[in-house]
This record gives structure tokens, C-alpha cells and sequence, in this order.
């Protein structure tokens, strides 16, 4: 009895989860996956996702890169009208979701990498194209 119990439980619980990564692919708070899927708190909606996302091995990072990619250059195209607007109030509000934007690519993109950083990743693959080479 105990085991269907138990066996009930994890199902609700992969439910629960899978509602809530879907939740979060809509791009929706914590707060609001807790209380949709019945999560305690939002840490606990936060942690449960963030545990299945480091579980998760993604296949084509570079296809995901460029999907966030044009989410990015969609909500940077709402935005720049707003911003060149003088008339508009909220321009300084437009300014700083834009800078926001930008950041987000810079760090999607690793264009933020600093050069002493970059001297050690570009050695690390000449190291490794060697490698490759004297395999063949």
C-alpha cells in the first residue's frame, strides 16, 4: 500500500514539474508557477525548475542561442521606437530596457569575455587543434 502510495506521489510530482517547465518556457514568475503548480513557495518552484534544467543535456546549443537570439532582436525592435520618441514619457524606461537587452546578448553571444580570458580559451583550442592534428 505504502509503495502506490509513494509511486502516486512521483507521478504528481513529474506532473507537477512538467507543468512547471512548461510554465517557465512561457516565460512566467516563480510566483506564479508556485501557485499554479502547487509548490510551497516560489524558491521552491525556482528550485525544482533549476534542478531539472541542469538535469536537462541540450543537443543544439547553437540552435538555442539563436531562437533567445531573436527573442532578443524582436523585443529590441518594440523598444527603439519608444525610445527615439521625445515625446514619449517613458523614453528613459525605454533606454533602460534596451541597455538591458544588450547586456543579455553580450552575455548570450560571450562578447562580455575579457581579453586575458580570451587569450586563455583561443590558446586552450590551438592546444586542442594540435592534438587533434597529431591523432590523425
Amino acid at each position: 500500500m505504502k509503495s502506490e502510495t509513494t509511486n502516486n506521489r512521483d507521478g504528481m510530482a513529474v506532473i507537477r514539474l512538467t507543468q512547471a517547465m512548461q510554465l517557465r518556457a512561457q516565460k512566467l514568475t516563480y510566483d506564479v508557477i508556485a501557485v499554479r503548480c502547487g509548490f510551497a513557495s516560489r524558491g521552491a518552484a525556482h528550485h525544482a525548475v533549476q534542478r531539472e534544467l541542469q538535469r536537462i543535456v541540450v543537443s543544439n546549443v547553437e540552435e538555442l542561442r539563436q531562437e533567445e537570439s531573436a527573442m532578443l532582436d524582436q523585443m529590441h525592435a518594440e523598444i527603439w521606437p519608444l525610445m527615439l520618441d521625445k515625446s514619449n514619457r517613458a523614453r528613459l524606461f525605454a533606454v533602460d530596457r534596451l541597455l538591458a537587452i544588450s547586456e543579455r546578448r553580450c552575455k548570450l553571444m560571450g562578447l562580455d569575455i575579457k581579453p586575458e580570458e580570451a587569450a586563455v580559451v583561443n590558446m586552450t583550442l590551438v592546444r586542442q587543434i594540435a592534438a587533434d592534428m597529431e591523432a590523425v
